[in-house]
């Protein structure tokens, strides 16, 4: 558990809302070996509702969740309510993102 949030929590992702799934299923399905929507919805919430794991790092803020891993170099945000707000692999090399995304955040661990 990182920062209040582990999977054993009542919180857990539930997708991305179906407005927005066209969107990012186009802008990121393909680097993550995603097929299709389906494919591409179900892997964010297999990935944002895992157990944590050696190579895995979470945080929450004001009620989003941030989850990171170093292996595989996803990254996901997420509403409190579980609504996924983004998925996908960074462009720039992954644990300079993910640092980045920290300093922005105030978490220092």
């Amino acid at each position: 558990m990182v920062n209040g949030h582990s999977g054993k929590t009542s919180w857990y992702a539930k997708g991305f809302p179906p407005a927005s799934l066209s969107v990012h299923f186009s802008k990121h399905g393909k680097a993550l070996g995603c097929k299709s929507k389906l494919d591409y919805n179900n892997k964010v919430v297999d990935f944002m509702n895992a157990e944590e794991t050696e190579s895995t790092d979470t945080f929450t803020k004001n009620g989003t969740v941030y989850k990171f891993d170093y292996d595989t170099h996803e990254f996901g945000m997420a509403k409190s309510d579980g609504t996924m707000i983004t998925y996908f692999i960074p462009d720039e090399p992954a644990d300079e993102y993910w640092e980045g995304v920290k300093e922005e955040n105030d978490n220092d661990f």
